[in-house]
């Protein structure tokens, strides 16, 4: 069933009503998932500081967030507090560790701060603890790490390891065919 436009701007509408009136004190509840749809508002809209605003705000009702800790450290990363950013993630792994997306993060941080031997090795830890797609995502993710700093030899060595995985992976084999 496709969902009404109107209803979903309505709806949002009134998250970001409940959200201003949380902030100017005026009480109410906001749920963890309403959040986060706020801070993707804002971040949809590049008002930056206003998602991140959102992101701090909702971490002091859930704390314990990694979801919450991701957007917040993603954010960080786009405003270039690195630091603050890989603080950020190293809380979040505290409480999920499973998350993809914390590797990823994690990676795009260490390359910012220019430390590719820590984003490598970062990605080869992290892809032994994965399996299936999220793996082939990681390996994908190291590959783009070595052919930012042309080491095209790992490059072809990640491409086929994730052939290995999954021999039709179009992606991994056009990206072969570009090599070669």
């Amino acid at each position: 069933m496709k969902s009404d436009p109107h209803e979903d701007k309505d709806s949002l509408y009134e998250l970001l009503k409940s959200y201003n009136n949380l902030r100017n004190g005026s009480g109410g509840f906001i749920d963890e998932e309403a959040f986060e749809r706020i801070i993707d508002y804002y971040d949809d809209k590049e008002e930056l500081s206003k998602a991140l605003e959102a992101s701090e705000t909702a971490l002091t009702y859930f704390p314990f967030s990694s979801a919450l800790l991701l957007k917040k450290a993603d954010l960080l990363l786009a405003t270039r507090k690195y630091k603050q950013a890989l603080e950020t993630l190293e809380k979040a792994e505290l409480f999920d560790s499973r998350d993809i997306n914390l590797y990823i993060l994690k990676t795009d941080v260490y390359l910012a701060l220019d430390k590719q031997e820590k984003a490598v090795e970062l990605l080869e830890d992290a892809i032994q603890n994965f399996s299936g797609e999220e793996k082939i995502e990681l390996l994908f993710e190291l590959a783009d790490v070595y052919d930012d700093y042309e080491e095209f030899d790992k490059v072809f060595d990640c491409l086929k390891v994730i052939l290995e995985e999954d021999p039709t992976s179009e992606e991994a084999l056009y990206k072969i065919c570009f090599w070669t």
